[in-house]
């Protein structure tokens, strides 16, 4: 029985299923982050409700800017993460999953400190 002599060989095969799978999670994602961006645009309407120095402005920013950019930094943190797992010769699927459930997550708290900062 002969050791591995170098990464390349150390690789596991990936299923072309897996690949398939991925490439459509990623396109989903690809259309998702920019809608999910938008609507943490949106939630800065909160502010409609805000009547003189009744609402924390600096609560709302850092809100609104959570729900905007996060959906964006998740989105290319999977593609990072994917690409780097497909070279390895790794499992991809579900880094594509994680994103949109994290993305989510994100995006709702800062929706979340946003709404909370309206007085």
């Amino acid at each position: 029985m002969s050791q591995p002599t170098s990464y390349a060989d150390r690789r596991a095969t990936v299923s072309p299923v897996d690949r398939v799978v991925t490439v459509l999670l990623l396109v989903g994602l690809a259309v998702l982050v920019p809608i999910a961006g938008f609507m943490g645009l949106l939630t800065a309407m909160a502010s409609d409700g805000c009547m003189a120095n009744t609402c924390n402005d600096a609560l709302m920013t850092l809100g609104v800017g959570t729900s905007a950019i996060s959906p964006i930094v998740v989105g290319v943190a999977a593609f990072v993460g994917v690409v780097v797992r497909w070279v390895r010769g790794r499992s991809t699927w579900w880094v594509p999953l994680v994103a949109v459930v994290v993305g989510a997550v994100l995006w709702a708290l800062g929706a979340l400190l946003t709404f909370t900062a309206v007085g």
